[in-house]
């Protein structure tokens, strides 16, 4: 046994050491010979120089290398030639993380059946030919039409496909690969993953409109019934006689508003995700942390019946009590991007009862006067330099990091009151 850790140690830098890049300025010069088909083309001009040169025996060699680079090259080219692929997904709109399926119909139109296909781009990430992501075909029979489906988890909300998908081959030798471009019917819509949260916001300044519900319970309107006492009650609701009756306190409930009309704001300003380019992180991190937190706060929002109302950049959504609305929110939120931001007008947020404002610490910072009036969910990347003790605190803070998701949700709960 102890023998085995300094070898297994030697191994480890005998790896790094080989596959280490010495060079990086000359990769530009060399790359090229990655390709198998060009390491081919090599060993061809080298035999054919030595059986000019050195032995007749050797244009042996170059003749087989030859025919072995020309149907390497000539069949996989042929192949595609007689394919025609279309795309369609069961369903127009998906989640990150969630399965949505996909349905690849493939036609080959050749007397012979097509090997070694692949479909990559347009669904991974990685559109470079090491990617490991995709899916893979075993083959297409000569003269027929068969249909692929497969479970496809997006990793990054959007528009799906990324690009146009192409179906690829390489068979037999895998020297060149050649494709053919896939018809796409409808696109997938992927909206960003969201968090479960509890409770609704509970100040003075949250209003609905003026039709009371009679099964759920609230502050407002006629009394629905009594229930015990729990702690963030306020002692107004408090009723005396069935306290002193039961010798614990005993609070009322009354009837809660239809809808409640919140208005949330995402700010989506470049200059206000720069700290997060200071601290060697990357502005789409900020971007994504943002847009999860929005879109959980505004699903939440709309699954316990509050009007709902998102401004981004000039864009202003409703979401009420029909789906339709929503649907067009969280589309929305699927293909943000970081964009200048112009002034939040104070109109829209005295249309509202309760507004939210959704930043970063440098967006509090320098958008200070635009976002008063609001409540702050502030993301910071954690680190010291990021805070500010001259701001006022926020609302909800948020420090980005593994355990992002149980602070959203703890944290909005407890701004909630919710239990």
């Amino acid at each position: 046994m102890p023998t085995r850790e300094p070898l297994s140690g030697s191994v480890k830098t005998l790896h790094r050491a080989l596959n280490h890049d010495f060079c990086p300025w000359a990769n530009r010069w060399v790359y090229w010979l990655k390709s198998p088909f060009w390491c081919l083309m090599l060993a061809v001009l080298l035999s054919l120089v030595c059986g000019m040169f050195v032995n007749p025996s050797a244009f042996i060699v170059t003749a087989i290398l030859s025919v072995l680079a020309g149907v390497g090259t000539f069949l996989p080219w042929l192949t595609v030639r007689g394919l025609e692929c279309h795309i369609r997904f069961d369903h127009r709109r998906g989640r990150v993380g969630k399965a949505s399926i996909v349905r690849l119909q493939v036609r080959n139109r050749w007397p012979w059946p097509a090997w070694g296909l692949s479909l990559i781009r347009g669904f991974a990430l990685k559109t470079s030919q090491e990617t490991s992501e995709g899916v893979s075909l075993a083959h297409i029979p000569a003269w027929s039409t068969v249909e692929y489906t497969w479970p496809f988890v997006p990793t990054s909300r959007g528009h799906y496909p990324l690009c146009t998908p192409e179906l690829e081959t390489a068979f037999p030798f895998g020297l060149l690969r050649f494709g053919r471009k896939a018809e796409v019917d409808g696109r997938l819509i992927v909206w960003p993953a969201t968090v479960d949260l509890a409770g609704l916001p509970d100040t003075e300044e949250t209003r609905g409109d003026d039709t009371l519900a009679e099964r759920r319970a609230g502050d407002f309107g006629d009394m629905l019934g009594t229930r015990p006492f729990r702690e963030g009650d306020s002692l107004r609701r408090i009723h005396w006689a069935q306290t002193a009756r039961q010798r614990q306190l005993i609070v009322c409930e009354r009837q809660a508003m239809e809808t409640t009309a919140v208005l949330v704001y995402l700010d989506l300003d470049p200059a206000s995700h720069i700290e997060w380019d200071v601290d060697n992180r990357h502005a789409e991190d900020s971007l994504e942390l943002l847009i999860r937190t929005t879109a959980s706060i505004c699903e939440s929002l709309h699954e316990q019946h509050c009007r709902v109302e998102l401004v981004v950049g000039d864009d202003h959504f409703v979401a009420g009590s029909s789906a339709i609305g929503f649907q067009a929110l969280m589309d929305r939120l699927a293909t943000a991007e970081l964009q200048p931001q112009p002034r939040l007008r104070a109109s829209r947020l005295r249309s509202s009862g309760f507004g939210i404002g959704i930043t970063t610490v440098a967006g509090q910072r320098w958008r200070a006067s635009q976002l008063q009036g609001l409540h702050v969910v502030s993301l910071t990347t954690g680190t010291t330099s990021s805070r500010d003790d001259r701001l006022p605190p926020a609302w909800i803070s948020l420090e980005a990091g593994s355990n992002w998701v149980a602070q959203l949700s703890a944290r909005w709960k407890g701004a909630c009151h919710a239990r």
